[in-house]
């Protein structure tokens, strides 16, 4: 084939798809106008998603009448001027692609006054441009884009629906406040105010956007300072006591810009150690202060990449400072191992203690069933048991003694229920046994038996309506039994909407957990069944921290010594038990 030189609107088209993909990155790249323009308040709406309109409303110093025209010509930008700019660069947008690239997929019409003069408009219809007319606000620039994609149907194609693409506008526009406390930004869905930010100090800005989606407590939350070099350090992170099971709430802005570096996510978590147990992360919104001749944001349009030429100071710094300001918890006893030199006093841990994390905001378990969260059941849990006692010089009767503790029948309640510990842990005495069981794990699991027992199915009046991927969309298509022979009837509405029109009794407290797991879930059927009866049983279990009568701990408790294996539905086991010798051995009393 012969070279030829594209058409001026394809090649504009094309290289518009490398910064404007959808709704939000539109919003991204007015909202970094608006800030260099020095707006104080920043109004950012949008009408079905932003494919009918994006506006954004400022209070800037405004667009001069002559600067008009250029202002959606390609590489046109009033921040950069030579090469040398490139390497100090501290404003946010700087390649000069924004306006030019949203031009060429939408009509927009941008309206300014500069500096309080008279205002001037210009419309840019599809990479058509119109003339510079008077008219617009009072002061600033009011940004309107209409119709995006709308001439390249095949771009709509691949966007979400609308309530989802405004949700992904609102983040940005919230990514945006974080790093920008001092002004204020507000955010419009189809004429509803969704988010509304005043001006106010890098602490409460963090606390006002995780309030948004987040139940936080504000005394959990701290403040970091550090500085080293030629950077200096901010962060608003979380105390031990209030984490996570992902790392999505450890944001990274490099010159308040958010950037994707896993060097620096991974530097907070080894900043707080052992402060935090495995598979638990912080809330951290770090904010590195870098002088601009040592970073490099001109890697990717969308300039989330960044190049630090310092990158391996700030990671240690960034330990440093977390690992030495961030309070440490008063350390809790956890029964681990009481013995003497020679004979292991208690079994081993990895048989009879389970540990949970501490209940957050974030739910004690996600929606998502994943293998690195749940662990299953090991079938072969006894004989590994007894092959770590004999190994540590236990007898083999001991061992069997151990196997038979579980080996009672309902029947057979001859225990002392003594009490509740901590609103956790209940307390039973057994012949010559004190036993401590973890009351959610062990009602998670007694549930877990009923539920997989019984599935009354009830229709819903109102279906629950959702949205899932491409991948999910495609499984669910091809496996529609699974989930109906689970009690649960799933209809496809529309392309990428689904229904839930009927679910088991059980599940009716739960219908936001079941729709999560729903649309993360394309496993196999039992991976599908085993992880629904895990959710279900851990929601409705009484929680750590619930207070529980009399009746209600032996009833459980009866339930208990009846299972064959003492483990929750995520396969960690939950009763620890001490026997009164080697208490007694213990505290020197033989």
């Amino acid at each position: 084939m012969r070279i030829q030189k594209l058409d001026p609107l394809v090649a504009q088209r094309i290289a518009a798809g490398e910064v404007i993909d959808r709704p939000a990155s539109v919003i991204r790249e007015l909202l970094d106008n608006a800030l260099d323009a020095g707006a104080k308040t920043l109004v950012a709406s949008v009408t079905d998603g932003g494919l009918e309109t994006i506006k954004l409303i400022d209070d800037g110093e405004g667009i001069a009448k002559e600067d008009l025209p250029l202002l959606c010509e390609s590489h046109a930008t009033s921040k950069v001027h030579d090469l040398e700019d490139l390497f100090h660069i501290q404003s946010m947008g700087f390649r000069g692609e924004a306006l030019y690239s949203i031009a060429a997929v939408s009509t927009v019409t941008i309206a300014s006054s500069y500096l309080g003069q008279d205002a001037y408009q210009i419309t840019v219809d599809n990479g058509s441009k119109g003339q510079v007319q008077p008219g617009g606000p009072r002061e600033g620039t009011t940004v309107r884009v209409e119709g995006l994609f709308k001439e390249l149907p095949a771009r709509r194609q691949f966007l979400k629906r609308p309530s989802t693409e405004a949700t992904m506008c609102r983040y940005v526009l919230q990514e945006k406040a974080l790093a920008f406390p001092e002004r204020a930004f507000r955010f419009i869905t189809d004429g509803k105010v969704r988010v509304d930010l005043p001006a106010t100090t890098k602490k409460q800005r963090v606390l006002d956007v995780l309030a948004i989606s987040q139940n936080i407590v504000p005394s959990e939350m701290l403040e970091l300072y550090d500085s080293a070099g030629r950077f200096n350090l901010y962060a608003v992170c979380s105390s031990p006591a209030l984490y996570r099971s992902d790392r999505s709430h450890i944001k990274i802005f490099v010159n308040n810009r958010p950037v994707e570096e896993f060097a620096l996510v991974q530097a907070v978590t080894y900043g707080y150690g052992e402060m935090l147990h495995g598979g638990a992360f912080p809330y951290c919104y770090l904010f590195i202060d870098v002088d601009p001749t040592l970073v490099d944001f001109n890697i990717h349009p969308t300039k989330r990449e960044v190049k630090l030429r310092n990158k391996a100071e700030i990671h240690h710094q960034v330990v440093e400072m977390i690992s030495s300001q961030v309070r440490r918890t008063i350390p809790r006893i956890v029964a681990k191992e009481i013995q003497d030199e020679q004979t292991p006093l208690l079994t081993p841990k990895a048989m009879y203690t389970h540990q949970r994390p501490a209940e957050s905001s974030s739910h004690e378990h996600s929606g998502k069933y994943q293998s690195e969260a749940r662990k299953p059941i090991d079938p072969e849990w006894f004989q590994k048991a007894k092959e770590i006692l004999q190994s540590d010089g236990m007898q083999t009767t001991r061992a069997t003694e151990t196997e038979n503790i579980w080996d009672m029948q309902a029947e057979n309640k001859n225990f002392t229920y003594l009490g509740q510990a901590f609103n956790l842990f209940l307390i039973a005495e057994k012949e010559n046994d004190l036993y401590l069981v973890d009351q959610h794990a062990a009602h998670e699991r007694i549930l877990y038996d009923e539920v997989r027992a019984k599935r009354e199915v009830q229709s819903l009046m109102i279906p629950l309506s959702f949205e899932v991927e491409r991948d999910v969309d495609t499984y669910l298509q091809q496996n529609l039994d699974v989930y109906l022979n689970l009690g649960i009837k799933l209809v496809r509405s529309a392309d990428l909407l689904w229904e839930i029109h009927a679910i088991p009794a059980m599940y009716r407290s739960i219908e936001k957990q079941l729709v999560s797991f729903i649309q993360t879930m394309s496993g196999e059927s039992e991976e599908v069944e085993k992880g629904l009866y895990a959710i279900v049983a851990c929601h409705a279990a009484i929680k750590a921290g619930d207070s529980m009568d009399r009746m209600m701990a032996i009833s459980l408790l009866e339930k208990v010594f009846a299972l064959a294996e003492p483990t929750c539905p995520h396969g960690r086991t939950f009763v620890i038990r001490l026997n009164k010798d080697e208490l007694m051995k213990a505290v020197q009393r033989t």
